[in-house]
């Protein structure tokens, strides 16, 4: 692993980190309220904060493993119009006539980067799919998938 995509996944650790901590604390504030029909009705949201840091952890073994065992490569990319839901992506790879690459989670300053430099590097994709993705211009890693349309 070199220095950049190390860089780049102890940021990821650091982000899911900073939601799973977001997550616990508005758990303790609304055990401290101590209303039931509010830590009822919070529960949602709680998952919802906690969610992109969950996913991470869960991931994070295989992405250590795609890491490891492939090479990083550029790869052009631009976004799908219209296929936009929360804060995943989806991103047509120049070359590829019946693929996508899905990201569940992609902040919107990444996709002013990706948006303005049209490259992302990938390692991967293994046999289901999966491929980790990172930028150049900021320490972004995300664990993809190649889907077909």
């Amino acid at each position: 692993m070199d220095s950049w995509s190390g860089n780049c996944l102890a940021g990821a650790d650091r982000r899911a980190a900073k939601f799973l901590g977001l997550a616990l604390a508005c758990g303790v504030v609304v055990m401290v309220i101590g209303v039931p029909w509010i830590a009822v009705v919070s529960v949602p949201v709680i998952i919802e904060l906690a969610a992109p840091g969950l996913r991470h952890l869960i991931a994070r073994r295989k992405v250590r493993r795609l890491m490891s065992a492939r090479e990083w490569r550029p790869v052009d990319v631009h976004f799908v119009p219209g296929r936009r839901i929360g804060r995943s992506a989806y991103l047509e790879m120049d070359g590829s006539d019946r693929s996508y690459l899905r990201l569940p989670e992609m902040p919107e300053r990444v996709r002013v980067l990706v948006r303005h430099s049209r490259r992302v590097w990938l390692a991967g994709p293994d046999d289901r799919g999966r491929a980790v993705v990172i930028t150049s211009g900021r320490p972004f890693l995300t664990l993809g998938r190649i889907v077909v349309r």
